[in-house]
């Protein structure tokens, strides 16, 4: 009883209180829409900030906005990466069709203009900060937050083109991962595991990100002693045969459980005969085609083809590697890290394509040779734009897929792709 005469008596309180608030705090209802002025599309999530405010807000998926202002008449700056600020003074409440259209600006990423259709932003004029993402099928998956809004951390659903679907606000985001080939540790947030499913890590354990309909939903949550002691090391799935590997600085091991079984079996050991104290860890890349195992045996130079019993059917001869290494020995200006430009394969499940990772060790210049699965020559070579913070990179559908970190505050990390 005493309870509810205690809530009843703050009622009261609340009630008196708001009919006494003073005249100045009385907000003036605006309202509008945001386009593209060349080509009339409204524009999402457009950053809206009200001088001498420090709330403000965003336009919707229609390019809508609708905002409470303290005072009349007030002066509303319209933001948007790609675009010209825009400006707009309110000089009378109840106004409902303010119509805003920014300017779109040349894109300029170190001495590169962003123009044709080969390279672009994926979520063009977008102000999201992009801190993570991953490619799912047909979709892309962002970990992200607003323009200027730091804290107000979401995962986005978007199509490959940058549209929009769904997103979910996320709190504590961030698992540390010592990777053994990295000298840092690093945080991740959006990681796929062996089954392409993709986990959205926190602090507490990693969470399914699932859709359906184009709606955002978290599936099935996996603690971390099982998610990094069981989940994390497997590289891929053959037939229910479970493939793991582990490293050192003088070998690489790869070997797999099958189903019911309580120990592993090894099917390749990967050994770096020139290892040294100070050497990094033997990396040895792999992926599943179809019914078929990759394995990347740059020390031996080869690659070992496992069948899904995991049992060698070919072997293909590897020499790019090699070749690469003399050519720097004999000229100088070609400046490769020969010890670390093969420790990255990124293989394009969409395409059926591999491609080997170069980064020079001078400049941080990237390129992708791809490799023929066949013949294990290198067929062409995919140059990196000179951009000096990209990161990220990832290849699906014959589209390369990069962050590229901005060099003027408040230092966006934007997602591009490029033809390939």
């Amino acid at each position: 009883m005493m309870n509810s005469i205690f809530k009843l008596s703050i009622l009261i309180c609340l009630v008196a209180f708001s009919t006494a608030l003073p005249a100045q705090n009385r907000k003036y209802s605006v309202s509008g829409t945001v386009s593209d002025s060349a080509t009339g599309q409204p524009l999402v999530n457009v950053n809206i900030s009200i001088v001498g405010d420090t709330f403000g807000g965003t336009t919707n998926e229609a390019g809508e906005f609708s905002l409470k202002l303290a005072q009349i008449p007030s002066i509303l700056y319209f933001s948007y990466v790609g675009y010209s600020i825009g400006s707009y003074q309110v000089n009378k409440s109840g106004e409902k069709d303010i119509k805003i259209m920014l300017e779109p600006e040349v894109q300029e990423i170190g001495e590169v203009t962003i123009r044709a259709e080969k390279i672009s932003k994926v979520i063009r004029g977008d102000t999201l900060n992009i801190l993570d993402y991953e490619i799912d099928g047909n979709r892309l998956i962002l970990f992200a937050s607003p323009y200027k809004q730091q804290s107000d951390l979401r995962i986005f659903l978007t199509t490959l083109e940058g549209k929009t679907l769904d997103y979910m606000q996320v709190r504590n985001a961030g698992k540390q991962i010592k990777y053994p080939d990295l000298a840092f540790i690093q945080t991740e947030f959006l990681l796929k595991d062996f089954t392409g499913q993709v986990n959205y890590l926190d602090k507490v354990c990693a969470h399914e990100v699932r859709y359906a309909f184009d709606k955002l939903f978290f599936g099935y949550d996996t603690q971390y002693p099982d998610f990094m002691g069981r989940v994390f090391p497997i590289k891929c799935e053959m037939e229910g045969k479970l493939v793991f590997q582990s490293s050192t600085r003088t070998e690489n091991y790869t070997w797999y459980f099958g189903r019911g079984s309580k120990t592993g079996e090894i099917i390749k050991i990967v050994k770096d005969k020139n290892a040294g104290p100070y050497s990094k860890f033997v990396m040895v890349p792999l992926f599943r085609k179809e019914n078929e195992l990759f394995v990347f045996d740059f020390y031996a130079g080869h690659i070992e083809v496992f069948d899904h019993d995991l049992n060698t059917v070919r072997i293909i001869p590897l020499d790019f590697q090699f070749r690469q290494v003399t050519e720097a020995i004999f000229w100088e200006y070609q400046d490769v890290d020969s010890h670390d430009f093969t420790r990255n394969i990124l293989f394009d499940e969409r395409a059926g394509k591999a491609y080997a990772f170069y980064r020079m060790r001078s400049d941080g210049r990237q390129s992708l040779r791809e490799v023929n699965l066949e013949t294990g020559k290198i067929e062409r070579m995919v140059e990196i734009p000179d951009y000096p913070n990209i990161s990220n990179i990832r290849v699906s559908g014959n589209i390369l897929y990069f962050l590229y970190d901005t060099k003027v505050y408040p230092y966006y990390r934007l997602l591009y792709r490029m033809t390939i």
